[in-house]
């Protein structure tokens, strides 16, 4: 026991035997305080205030915190802890909400530059001037169709089978797509469409040679592109991360309340304080011992 708890059953087993005598006790605690002790008691010097105090069901407080993390802490009056869970929902809906929006925020920036700086049409006039020379097979592509954002005639070369064909891995995705950002700045078969490729005296981007992996001027822009690109995931993972932290949230909440309640029922808690009474001798100063137990 702590010390108020102490002092509260000093003062009761006073105030009882000088009422009483010879009290016939329980061994309870509970049931004796309340039948022994009237819901206030006055001496010359201290007032003992018995409230007792009606239980909570453990599953109930659990669900609410599951609902909403420390408010069954509160009903049991742990404020500290329910500040605790509260506080961590909210900052984790506040960091949820900021990284999702940077990321967004992110990911508008570098599909702009994407816009700006790769074209389809570039890579396609490639692919009709070098590309079926170095890589096959023989295809001429509409450009036309292409710049209505039609890309069907390229992936089938690109995905066509013909002797001596390197074979590139991926299809140019749809305009628009998350994959259509993601894998022009991925996979060096789209390297071509960058701005910096270098292009021969009519604009056309140049031969590689068949040399797939090198020769690539474009490398550091892809790059730079690939880490902004990057830094959106990375915002897109904080948030998710922050969105399981708030389903952890929830569910300690609840354990930690339906724990707290079960506590709560059981525990008897004590204040002790001085307050001014007025008396045939004058104001004077009494103590005061209230407990509070659950039944």
């Amino acid at each position: 026991m702590g010390y108020r708890t102490s002092i509260a059953m000093v003062f009761i087993a006073a105030t009882i035997f000088a009422q009483a005598g010879e009290p016939a006790l329980t061994g309870n605690f509970r049931l004796d305080v309340v039948k022994e002790v009237p819901q206030q008691t006055v001496t010359a010097t201290s007032v003992v205030v018995v409230e007792p105090r009606e239980k909570q069901d453990p599953l109930t407080n659990g669900l609410l915190s599951l609902a909403v993390p420390g408010a069954g802490q509160y009903r049991t009056e742990n404020y500290t802890r329910a500040a605790v869970y509260f506080g961590a929902e909210v900052a984790f809906i506040v960091y949820a909400l900021i990284s999702e929006k940077s990321g967004d925020d992110k990911t508008a920036e570098f599909q702009k530059y994407a816009e700006a700086h790769w074209s389809a049409e570039r890579y396609a006039r490639w692919i009709n001037t070098y590309g079926t020379s170095d890589y096959g097979p023989v295809r001429t592509i509409d450009l036309a169709r292409v710049r209505d954002r039609d890309y069907s005639q390229i992936n089938e070369w690109e995905s066509a089978p013909a002797s001596g064909k390197f074979g590139f891995s991926h299809t140019l995705p749809p305009f628009g797509d998350q994959q259509y950002y993601e894998l022009i700045g991925k996979y060096y078969q789209f390297k071509f469409g960058w701005d910096t490729y270098p292009v021969d005296a009519n604009g056309v981007p140049v031969s590689d040679g068949r040399d797939y992996f090198n020769n690539y001027t474009a490398d550091q822009q892809i790059k730079n592109y690939a880490a902004e690109r990057g830094k959106a995931n990375d915002y897109y993972y904080a948030a998710s991360f922050a969105l399981s932290a708030l389903v952890v949230n929830h569910a300690v909440s609840a354990i930690d309340a339906f724990i707290a309640t079960k506590s709560y029922n059981s525990t008897i808690t004590a204040d002790l304080k001085l307050s001014p009474v007025h008396s045939p001798e004058g104001e004077r100063l009494y103590s005061q011992l209230s407990l509070s137990v659950g039944f």
